[in-house]
């Protein structure tokens, strides 16, 4: 093969291709060094949220099974 039939394929679907390659990984590399973290940071913070509330839930359902303990016993006391 000489320069002269591989000219066109280079000049083509080869640049096309690497091109496309060259893309592809500088969207990774904003993905990983800029998306991610963000994503990251977002998710920490709404998991945080996610664990304050299950935690004021179970104080309030307790508060809720203490208080209808007291209300039973008052009631049988009568």
């Amino acid at each position: 093969m000489n320069i002269e039939t591989l000219a066109p394929y280079l000049a083509g679907p080869g640049a096309g291709l690497l091109v496309c390659l060259l893309v592809g990984m500088g969207v990774y590399k904003f993905m990983a060094s800029k998306v991610m973290p963000l994503l990251e940071g977002t998710v920490a913070r709404h998991l945080q949220q996610i664990d304050s509330m299950s935690e004021r839930h179970g104080a309030e359902h307790q508060a809720i099974l203490d208080s209808l303990a007291e209300l039973r016993r008052e009631l049988t006391a009568k």
